[in-house]
């Protein structure tokens, strides 16, 4: 019980790839300004061909290029996984959207002809790709500003239905516990839209080191903030056994294949 425990306080907040106001991540697009109902994302995963690698790296950055110099709205980020069984993808994302920004970015990309340059440039590399969108709870979310955020771990979580709310609870008790004690790390809450859904706990780090546990460590504050340490860990034990399943992939920050 006690690594289960453990897992769930890193999980939960060792620190993820980041949403974060200034960062590579979540740095303020055209189209959306940073308001609560700008936090939806839209990620793409592409997969290169086997031996196609630096020509689709290539390929991406003189598209995203083209992209930026004929006005495109968005700001695309790139990553790419360090951890896991499957390295050989790359996911590029844009967040800080209304929905109604999606609408327009596909607008402009039809008028603007981004399928075909798309085609031209990078669709020769590539053997497959994938899609999902996500959306930030910013009432669940703690996130502290630095643009030196590099690496970002990605807890994804599959919950049963019946224990959604009991998962709600716990992830408003833990933002309510850190936010009033100034815990200096950031985390953010993702719904996930498309594939197996869920959600995600994303956990900003300047480099690896950001991996070991930080102090005050999640179960400190939990503990000062509910009066004791049973307490606490019945907490992230009713989070524990709500989760089906869970996923950890870090990813690290690509800027030399981003947006200019």
């Amino acid at each position: 019980m006690k690594q289960h425990v453990r897992s769930t306080l890193l999980a939960l907040l060792t620190a993820f790839v980041a949403v974060c106001l200034a960062s590579p991540t979540f740095a303020a697009d055209k189209m959306g300004k940073h308001k609560p109902q700008h936090n939806v994302a839209t990620i793409w995963i592409f997969y290169p061909k086997d031996g196609h690698f630096q020509d689709f790296k290539a390929g991406l950055k003189k598209f995203l290029t083209w992209y930026k110099s004929e006005g495109g709205p968005f700001r695309w980020q790139v990553y790419s996984p360090v951890t896991g069984s499957d390295l050989g993808y790359y996911a590029v994302y844009s967040g800080n959207h209304a929905w109604a920004d999606i609408d327009s970015e596909n607008a402009w990309s039809e008028k603007n002809g981004v399928d075909k340059q798309f085609r031209q440039d990078v669709s020769p590399h590539m053997r497959k790709v994938g899609h999902t969108f996500t959306v930030t709870d910013e009432k669940l979310t703690h996130w502290i500003n630095d643009d030196g955020y590099r690496y970002f771990s990605v807890y994804n979580y599959q919950i049963k239905p019946e224990d959604f709310a009991d998962v709600q609870k716990v992830l408003k008790k833990v933002h309510e516990a850190v936010t009033r004690q100034k815990w200096p790390n950031s985390y953010a809450v993702r719904r996930n839209i498309g594939g197996s859904g869920g959600i995600s706990i994303v956990v900003p780090m300047k480099n690896l080191a950001g991996m070991a546990e930080r102090s005050p460590s999640l179960m400190e504050v939990m503990t000062k903030a509910m009066g004791s340490k049973k307490a606490a860990q019945d907490l992230f034990r009713n989070f524990d056994k709500a989760i089906k399943d869970r996923h950890l992939t870090i990813y690290r920050y690509v800027p030399e294949l981003s947006s200019p």
